[in-house]
């Protein structure tokens, strides 16, 4: 008896399989956190662009009838990856939530910028806003605190032409 309990002592068979079972869970954990990590990025990088894209053709639309609808489009297009974006347009910090409403501010602060031959005031500008709520997650939100990284937000400003 006392010899079959030490050769079950010296017996490693199975011992690879309990440290794998040891190890993977920790394993698993930073591969899913590093990509976790990389489709935040990566949405960021979308969110980034989008707004960039969207300034730029609200800042150059004043001629434009429908360009708080063409900028919408323009935002949701260069983000078409990501769903469910909150898009705020202001002009001078005063948003605008209509497209005469933003044609009319953007006709004004072109006028302004064109009066403006001796540069002593800054010139008046466009800014998109563009936010996304991280709906895609790798890792269950009771392992991984998202709260201070969402929603991923970023603002662009243009001055307007």
């Amino acid at each position: 008896m006392r010899l079959r309990l030490l050769d079950l002592a010296k017996d490693h068979t199975g011992s690879s399989l309990v440290e794998f079972t040891l190890v993977m869970p920790v394993l698993l954990f930073l591969a899913l956190g590093a990509a976790q990590f990389g489709l935040l990025f990566y949405n960021y990088i979308s969110v980034a662009n989008a707004a960039a894209y969207g300034a730029r053709i609200f800042a150059i639309g004043h001629g434009d009838a429908t360009i708080y609808s063409d900028a919408e489009s323009a935002i949701n297009g260069a983000a078409s990856n990501l769903s469910g974006l909150t898009i705020t347009l202001s002009v001078n910090g005063s948003a605008c939530t209509t497209n005469s409403q933003c044609q009319t501010d953007l006709l004004n602060a072109r006028q302004a910028n064109i009066a403006n031959t001796t540069g002593t005031t800054p010139l008046q500008g466009a800014s998109v806003t563009v936010s996304y709520a991280c709906t895609a997650n790798l890792i269950p939100a009771y392992l991984i605190n998202l709260a201070s990284i969402c929603p991923l937000k970023s603002t662009m400003w243009q001055a307007v032409e």
